[in-house]
Protein backbone atom coordinates (compact mmCIF):
# COMPACT_ATOMS: atom_id res chain seq x y z
CA UNK A 1 0.00 0.00 0.00
CA UNK A 2 3.08 2.53 0.81
CA UNK A 3 4.50 1.48 -2.20
CA UNK A 4 1.33 2.19 -4.68
CA UNK A 5 1.40 5.69 -2.73
CA UNK A 6 5.07 6.21 -3.70
CA UNK A 7 4.10 5.20 -7.60
CA UNK A 8 0.94 7.76 -7.54
CA UNK A 9 2.54 11.04 -6.21
CA UNK A 10 5.51 10.22 -8.35
CA UNK A 11 2.80 10.37 -11.45
CA UNK A 12 1.00 13.51 -9.77
CA UNK A 13 4.75 14.94 -9.80
CA UNK A 14 5.56 14.77 -13.52
CA UNK A 15 1.85 15.74 -14.78
CA UNK A 16 1.86 18.69 -12.79
CA UNK A 17 5.68 19.35 -13.51
CA UNK A 18 4.29 19.26 -17.21
CA UNK A 19 1.75 21.49 -16.96
CA UNK A 20 3.96 24.24 -15.26
CA UNK A 21 6.12 23.48 -18.52
CA UNK A 22 3.39 24.15 -20.59
CA UNK A 23 2.36 27.51 -19.00
CA UNK A 24 6.07 28.44 -19.19
CA UNK A 25 6.61 28.05 -22.65
CA UNK A 26 3.55 30.20 -23.15
CA UNK A 27 5.00 32.99 -21.39
CA UNK A 28 7.53 33.31 -23.57
CA UNK A 29 8.23 34.28 -27.30
CA UNK A 30 10.17 31.89 -29.76
CA UNK A 31 10.85 32.19 -32.81
CA UNK A 32 11.19 27.97 -32.89
CA UNK A 33 7.79 26.68 -32.61
CA UNK A 34 8.52 23.26 -34.58
CA UNK A 35 11.54 22.70 -31.58
CA UNK A 36 9.02 23.59 -28.89
CA UNK A 37 6.23 20.96 -30.53
CA UNK A 38 8.72 18.24 -30.58
CA UNK A 39 10.25 18.36 -27.02
CA UNK A 40 6.76 19.22 -25.87
CA UNK A 41 5.73 15.44 -27.87
CA UNK A 42 8.81 14.02 -26.36
CA UNK A 43 7.98 14.88 -22.95
CA UNK A 44 4.19 13.64 -23.35
CA UNK A 45 5.40 10.26 -24.91
CA UNK A 46 8.24 9.89 -21.96
CA UNK A 47 4.97 10.58 -18.93
CA UNK A 48 2.30 8.64 -20.83
CA UNK A 49 4.64 5.51 -20.71
CA UNK A 50 5.93 6.24 -17.10
CA UNK A 51 1.85 5.83 -16.55
CA UNK A 52 1.27 2.94 -17.99
CA UNK A 53 3.93 1.28 -16.09
CA UNK A 54 2.76 2.44 -12.45
CA UNK A 55 -0.28 1.47 -13.65
CA UNK A 56 0.68 -1.98 -14.35
CA UNK A 57 2.31 -2.21 -11.48
CA UNK A 58 -0.57 -1.11 -8.90
CA UNK A 59 -2.84 -3.29 -10.78
CA UNK A 60 -0.26 -5.84 -9.95
CA UNK A 61 -0.05 -5.82 -6.44
CA UNK A 62 -3.72 -5.39 -6.07
CA UNK A 63 -3.73 -8.57 -8.03
CA UNK A 64 -1.37 -10.41 -5.71
CA UNK A 65 -2.97 -9.12 -2.83
CA UNK A 66 -6.06 -10.76 -3.23
CA UNK A 67 -6.29 -14.17 -1.13
CA UNK A 68 -9.35 -16.56 -0.96
CA UNK A 69 -10.53 -18.17 2.76
CA UNK A 70 -10.16 -21.65 2.19
CA UNK A 71 -10.23 -24.91 4.81
CA UNK A 72 -7.91 -27.70 4.47
CA UNK A 73 -8.03 -31.39 5.48
CA UNK A 74 -4.80 -34.09 5.44
CA UNK A 75 -5.31 -36.24 3.05
CA UNK A 76 -4.50 -40.07 4.58
CA UNK A 77 -4.96 -43.80 3.18
CA UNK A 78 -7.26 -45.54 4.96
CA UNK A 79 -9.18 -49.00 3.95
CA UNK A 80 -12.08 -48.06 1.53
CA UNK A 81 -14.84 -50.53 2.19
CA UNK A 82 -17.96 -50.24 -0.88
CA UNK A 83 -21.23 -51.26 0.46
CA UNK A 84 -24.29 -52.72 -1.91
CA UNK A 85 -27.85 -52.38 -0.43
CA UNK A 86 -29.98 -54.68 -0.36
CA UNK A 87 -33.65 -55.27 0.84
CA UNK A 88 -34.02 -58.15 2.56
CA UNK A 89 -36.83 -59.46 5.41
CA UNK A 90 -36.03 -61.64 8.57
CA UNK A 91 -37.20 -65.21 8.24
CA UNK A 92 -36.71 -68.08 11.13
CA UNK A 93 -34.57 -70.36 10.79
CA UNK A 94 -37.23 -73.27 11.82
CA UNK A 95 -40.28 -72.02 10.10
CA UNK A 96 -42.48 -74.83 8.80
CA UNK A 97 -45.78 -75.23 8.25
CA UNK A 98 -47.30 -78.37 9.74
CA UNK A 99 -49.79 -80.21 7.49
CA UNK A 100 -52.95 -82.77 7.51
CA UNK A 101 -50.94 -86.35 6.37
CA UNK A 102 -53.74 -87.80 4.66
CA UNK A 103 -57.08 -85.77 3.10
CA UNK A 104 -59.91 -85.63 5.21
CA UNK A 105 -62.37 -82.72 6.61
CA UNK A 106 -60.73 -80.48 9.15
CA UNK A 107 -62.70 -81.59 12.56
CA UNK A 108 -61.06 -79.37 15.32
CA UNK A 109 -58.56 -76.99 15.23
CA UNK A 110 -56.84 -77.09 18.89
CA UNK A 111 -54.27 -73.87 19.08
CA UNK A 112 -54.68 -70.26 18.02
CA UNK A 113 -52.01 -67.36 16.58
CA UNK A 114 -49.73 -66.81 19.09
CA UNK A 115 -49.69 -70.30 21.04
CA UNK A 116 -46.61 -71.37 22.18
CA UNK A 117 -46.16 -75.42 21.43
CA UNK A 118 -43.65 -78.00 21.41
CA UNK A 119 -42.81 -80.71 19.06
CA UNK A 120 -45.18 -83.37 18.60
CA UNK A 121 -47.48 -81.46 20.52
CA UNK A 122 -51.59 -81.95 18.45
CA UNK A 123 -52.55 -78.90 16.87
CA UNK A 124 -55.60 -79.69 14.47
CA UNK A 125 -57.91 -83.34 13.56
CA UNK A 126 -59.12 -83.90 10.18
CA UNK A 127 -62.72 -86.26 10.71
CA UNK A 128 -61.49 -90.34 11.31
CA UNK A 129 -64.93 -91.14 12.84
CA UNK A 130 -64.78 -93.80 9.94
CA UNK A 131 -61.52 -94.74 10.61
CA UNK A 132 -62.43 -95.71 14.36
CA UNK A 133 -65.44 -97.09 13.48
CA UNK A 134 -63.43 -99.90 11.32
CA UNK A 135 -60.92 -100.24 14.18
CA UNK A 136 -63.61 -101.21 16.91
CA UNK A 137 -64.97 -103.35 14.26
CA UNK A 138 -61.54 -104.66 13.77
CA UNK A 139 -60.46 -105.16 17.53
CA UNK A 140 -63.76 -107.73 17.26
CA UNK A 141 -62.46 -109.79 14.82
CA UNK A 142 -59.25 -109.80 16.32
CA UNK A 143 -60.84 -111.07 19.33
CA UNK A 144 -62.42 -113.58 17.80
CA UNK A 145 -59.49 -114.43 15.62
CA UNK A 146 -57.85 -114.66 18.98
CA UNK A 147 -59.57 -116.98 20.48
CA UNK A 148 -59.93 -119.19 17.40
CA UNK A 149 -56.17 -119.19 16.87
CA UNK A 150 -55.31 -120.45 20.57
CA UNK A 151 -57.83 -123.45 20.81
CA UNK A 152 -56.53 -124.09 17.73
CA UNK A 153 -53.16 -124.13 19.09
CA UNK A 154 -53.96 -126.55 22.07
CA UNK A 155 -55.42 -129.25 19.70
CA UNK A 156 -52.30 -128.73 17.27
CA UNK A 157 -50.23 -129.00 20.32
CA UNK A 158 -51.80 -132.60 21.06
CA UNK A 159 -51.97 -133.58 17.79
CA UNK A 160 -55.26 -133.18 17.04
CA UNK A 161 -56.41 -132.12 14.15
CA UNK A 162 -54.49 -130.79 10.74
CA UNK A 163 -50.97 -128.62 10.21
CA UNK A 164 -53.75 -126.70 7.88
CA UNK A 165 -56.51 -125.34 10.40
CA UNK A 166 -53.50 -124.41 12.92
CA UNK A 167 -52.38 -122.23 10.02
CA UNK A 168 -55.48 -121.29 9.02
CA UNK A 169 -56.30 -119.67 12.48
CA UNK A 170 -53.05 -118.15 12.64
CA UNK A 171 -53.03 -116.36 9.80
CA UNK A 172 -56.34 -114.83 10.57
CA UNK A 173 -55.35 -113.98 13.83
CA UNK A 174 -52.00 -112.04 12.02
CA UNK A 175 -54.55 -110.67 9.41
CA UNK A 176 -56.47 -109.11 12.38
CA UNK A 177 -53.32 -107.32 13.94
CA UNK A 178 -52.15 -105.73 10.54
CA UNK A 179 -55.47 -104.13 10.03
CA UNK A 180 -55.70 -102.68 12.88
CA UNK A 181 -52.35 -101.22 12.76
CA UNK A 182 -52.72 -99.79 9.76
CA UNK A 183 -56.28 -98.34 11.06
CA UNK A 184 -54.39 -97.26 14.04
CA UNK A 185 -51.83 -95.74 11.73
CA UNK A 186 -54.58 -93.78 9.69
CA UNK A 187 -55.93 -92.40 12.55
CA UNK A 188 -52.47 -90.93 13.67
CA UNK A 189 -52.31 -89.35 10.64
CA UNK A 190 -55.38 -87.58 10.67
CA UNK A 191 -54.11 -85.60 13.24
CA UNK A 192 -51.43 -82.45 12.80
CA UNK A 193 -49.12 -82.39 15.10
CA UNK A 194 -46.58 -79.74 15.53
CA UNK A 195 -42.98 -81.00 13.99
CA UNK A 196 -41.00 -78.03 16.02
CA UNK A 197 -40.92 -76.08 19.02
CA UNK A 198 -42.20 -72.99 18.72
CA UNK A 199 -44.71 -70.32 18.29
CA UNK A 200 -48.04 -70.70 15.75
CA UNK A 201 -47.36 -67.94 13.51
CA UNK A 202 -50.76 -68.16 11.48
CA UNK A 203 -53.47 -71.02 11.55
CA UNK A 204 -54.36 -70.97 7.52
CA UNK A 205 -57.07 -73.85 8.24
CA UNK A 206 -61.08 -74.10 8.72
CA UNK A 207 -63.18 -76.54 10.47
CA UNK A 208 -65.31 -78.09 7.62
CA UNK A 209 -62.41 -77.34 5.03
CA UNK A 210 -61.13 -79.84 3.26
CA UNK A 211 -57.17 -80.58 4.20
CA UNK A 212 -54.71 -82.30 1.66
CA UNK A 213 -51.00 -82.84 2.14
CA UNK A 214 -48.86 -80.45 0.20
CA UNK A 215 -52.09 -78.49 -0.66
CA UNK A 216 -50.78 -74.54 -0.29
CA UNK A 217 -52.19 -72.64 1.65
CA UNK A 218 -53.62 -75.47 3.78
CA UNK A 219 -51.95 -76.22 7.05
CA UNK A 220 -50.45 -74.34 10.71
CA UNK A 221 -47.24 -72.21 10.43
CA UNK A 222 -44.79 -73.01 13.51
CA UNK A 223 -42.52 -70.61 13.69
CA UNK A 224 -39.13 -70.61 16.34
CA UNK A 225 -38.22 -67.11 16.98
CA UNK A 226 -35.49 -68.28 19.19
CA UNK A 227 -33.72 -68.66 15.61
CA UNK A 228 -33.67 -66.04 13.27
CA UNK A 229 -32.17 -64.97 10.07
CA UNK A 230 -32.08 -62.31 7.23
CA UNK A 231 -32.76 -63.46 3.46
CA UNK A 232 -31.99 -61.30 0.82
CA UNK A 233 -32.22 -61.91 -2.89
CA UNK A 234 -28.89 -60.83 -4.90
CA UNK A 235 -28.62 -59.87 -8.66
CA UNK A 236 -26.66 -62.48 -10.36
CA UNK A 237 -23.81 -59.46 -11.30
CA UNK A 238 -22.61 -59.42 -7.97
CA UNK A 239 -21.96 -62.93 -7.68
CA UNK A 240 -18.33 -62.78 -8.38
CA UNK A 241 -18.10 -60.71 -5.10
CA UNK A 242 -20.34 -61.85 -2.46
CA UNK A 243 -19.22 -64.72 -0.69
CA UNK A 244 -19.76 -66.47 2.42
CA UNK A 245 -17.90 -64.44 5.47
CA UNK A 246 -18.24 -61.33 3.45
CA UNK A 247 -19.30 -58.04 5.99
CA UNK A 248 -22.52 -57.15 6.13
CA UNK A 249 -24.37 -54.58 8.45
CA UNK A 250 -27.80 -55.10 9.04
CA UNK A 251 -30.28 -52.10 9.46
CA UNK A 252 -33.57 -53.01 11.15
CA UNK A 253 -35.72 -49.74 10.87
CA UNK A 254 -38.86 -50.43 12.62
CA UNK A 255 -36.82 -51.78 15.25
CA UNK A 256 -34.16 -49.03 15.29
CA UNK A 257 -31.59 -51.65 15.00
CA UNK A 258 -28.61 -52.03 13.58
CA UNK A 259 -25.45 -54.77 13.97
CA UNK A 260 -22.22 -55.13 11.86
CA UNK A 261 -21.78 -59.01 11.22
CA UNK A 262 -20.75 -61.70 7.91
CA UNK A 263 -22.66 -63.12 5.67
CA UNK A 264 -23.91 -66.90 6.87
CA UNK A 265 -24.67 -68.42 3.62
CA UNK A 266 -24.86 -67.80 0.05
CA UNK A 267 -26.85 -70.03 -2.39
CA UNK A 268 -24.74 -72.18 -5.26
CA UNK A 269 -27.63 -71.44 -7.96
CA UNK A 270 -29.45 -68.61 -9.58
CA UNK A 271 -33.06 -68.63 -9.80
CA UNK A 272 -33.80 -69.05 -13.40
CA UNK A 273 -37.23 -66.67 -13.45
CA UNK A 274 -35.51 -63.53 -11.68
CA UNK A 275 -31.90 -64.18 -12.31
CA UNK A 276 -30.92 -64.15 -8.28
CA UNK A 277 -29.22 -65.63 -5.86
CA UNK A 278 -30.18 -65.52 -2.08
CA UNK A 279 -28.45 -64.65 0.93
CA UNK A 280 -28.88 -65.10 4.38
CA UNK A 281 -27.17 -63.23 7.79
CA UNK A 282 -28.17 -65.47 10.90
CA UNK A 283 -29.31 -62.94 13.66
CA UNK A 284 -28.72 -63.09 17.77
CA UNK A 285 -31.38 -64.02 19.50
CA UNK A 286 -34.15 -61.29 20.31
CA UNK A 287 -37.10 -60.12 21.70
CA UNK A 288 -36.99 -57.31 19.16
CA UNK A 289 -36.93 -59.03 15.83
CA UNK A 290 -39.71 -60.14 14.43
CA UNK A 291 -40.20 -62.79 11.71
CA UNK A 292 -41.26 -61.19 8.30
CA UNK A 293 -39.79 -57.60 9.91
CA UNK A 294 -38.39 -55.58 6.36
CA UNK A 295 -34.12 -55.61 6.66
CA UNK A 296 -31.55 -53.90 4.77
CA UNK A 297 -28.28 -55.79 4.26
CA UNK A 298 -25.09 -53.19 3.51
CA UNK A 299 -22.97 -56.33 2.18
CA UNK A 300 -18.98 -54.86 1.61
CA UNK A 301 -18.50 -56.34 -1.89
CA UNK A 302 -15.22 -54.55 -2.50
CA UNK A 303 -12.61 -53.38 -0.06
CA UNK A 304 -9.11 -51.85 -0.33
CA UNK A 305 -6.40 -51.19 2.29
CA UNK A 306 -4.36 -48.48 2.29
CA UNK A 307 -7.07 -46.54 -0.07
CA UNK A 308 -7.03 -42.84 -0.87
CA UNK A 309 -10.44 -41.50 -0.77
CA UNK A 310 -12.25 -37.94 -0.36
CA UNK A 311 -15.73 -36.77 -0.33
CA UNK A 312 -17.47 -36.80 -3.69
CA UNK A 313 -18.65 -33.43 -3.07
CA UNK A 314 -14.97 -31.74 -3.63
CA UNK A 315 -14.82 -33.33 -7.58
CA UNK A 316 -15.28 -30.77 -9.48
CA UNK A 317 -15.31 -31.61 -13.88
CA UNK A 318 -14.09 -29.92 -16.81
CA UNK A 319 -13.33 -30.78 -20.56
CA UNK A 320 -10.08 -32.54 -19.13
CA UNK A 321 -11.84 -34.74 -16.64
CA UNK A 322 -12.27 -34.47 -12.83
CA UNK A 323 -10.15 -32.65 -10.52
CA UNK A 324 -9.61 -31.30 -7.18
CA UNK A 325 -8.02 -28.40 -5.49
CA UNK A 326 -5.08 -28.63 -3.38
CA UNK A 327 -2.83 -26.58 -1.28
CA UNK A 328 0.88 -25.79 -1.49
CA UNK A 329 3.57 -23.26 -0.82
CA UNK A 330 5.02 -21.25 -3.22
CA UNK A 331 7.93 -19.19 -1.53
CA UNK A 332 6.10 -17.05 1.37
CA UNK A 333 2.27 -17.68 -0.19
CA UNK A 334 -0.14 -20.33 0.36
CA UNK A 335 -1.25 -21.32 -3.15
CA UNK A 336 -4.14 -23.50 -4.99
CA UNK A 337 -3.48 -26.04 -7.60
CA UNK A 338 -5.70 -28.18 -9.64
CA UNK A 339 -4.87 -31.81 -9.53
CA UNK A 340 -6.52 -33.88 -12.26
CA UNK A 341 -7.73 -36.90 -10.72
CA UNK A 342 -8.99 -40.39 -11.48
CA UNK A 343 -11.88 -41.91 -9.68
CA UNK A 344 -13.21 -44.82 -8.28
CA UNK A 345 -16.01 -46.77 -6.68
CA UNK A 346 -18.79 -44.92 -4.46
CA UNK A 347 -19.14 -45.64 -0.75
CA UNK A 348 -21.59 -43.28 0.80
CA UNK A 349 -20.36 -39.73 0.35
CA UNK A 350 -16.62 -41.10 -0.01
CA UNK A 351 -15.21 -41.47 -3.06
CA UNK A 352 -12.39 -43.62 -4.23
CA UNK A 353 -9.47 -41.71 -5.73
CA UNK A 354 -7.22 -43.76 -8.10
CA UNK A 355 -4.57 -42.04 -9.26
CA UNK A 356 -3.38 -38.07 -9.37
CA UNK A 357 -3.40 -37.94 -5.17
CA UNK A 358 -0.78 -39.12 -2.74
CA UNK A 359 -1.18 -39.44 1.33
CA UNK A 360 -0.03 -36.27 3.26
CA UNK A 361 -2.17 -34.18 0.46
CA UNK A 362 -3.72 -30.81 1.52
CA UNK A 363 -6.93 -31.20 -0.21
CA UNK A 364 -9.12 -27.81 -0.07
CA UNK A 365 -11.69 -28.85 1.25
CA UNK A 366 -13.93 -25.32 1.95
CA UNK A 367 -13.96 -22.52 -0.05
CA UNK A 368 -12.87 -24.37 -3.50
CA UNK A 369 -15.64 -23.13 -5.90
CA UNK A 370 -14.47 -20.52 -7.93
CA UNK A 371 -10.60 -20.99 -7.46
CA UNK A 372 -8.28 -20.81 -10.34
CA UNK A 373 -4.93 -22.28 -10.93
CA UNK A 374 -2.48 -20.83 -8.81
CA UNK A 375 -4.65 -18.54 -6.61
CA UNK A 376 -3.64 -17.07 -3.58
CA UNK A 377 -5.08 -18.77 -0.18
CA UNK A 378 -5.49 -17.89 3.30
CA UNK A 379 -5.76 -21.28 4.78
CA UNK A 380 -8.52 -20.97 7.83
Amino acid sequence: MQKNKINMKKALSIITALSIFVMSCGGKKTNDKSAELAELKKQQNEITLKIKEIEKELGAESKTSKQVLVSIDTLKEKTFIHYLNIQGRVDATDNVIANAKIPGTVSRIIVKEGAIVKAGQLLASTDASAMLSGLEEANTGLAFATNIFEKQKKLWDQKIGTEFQFLQAKNSKEQAEKRIATLNNQIEMSQIVSPISGVVDEVMLKIGQPASPGMPGNGIRIVNLGSLKVKADVAETYSKHIKAGNEVVVELPDAEKTLKTNISYVSKSINNLTRTFNVEVLLPSSDDYQANMMAILKIADYKALNSLSIPVNLVQNSDEGEYIFIAFKDGNKSVAKKKMIKTGKLSGNDIEVLSGLKNNDLIISVGFQGLNDGDEILIK
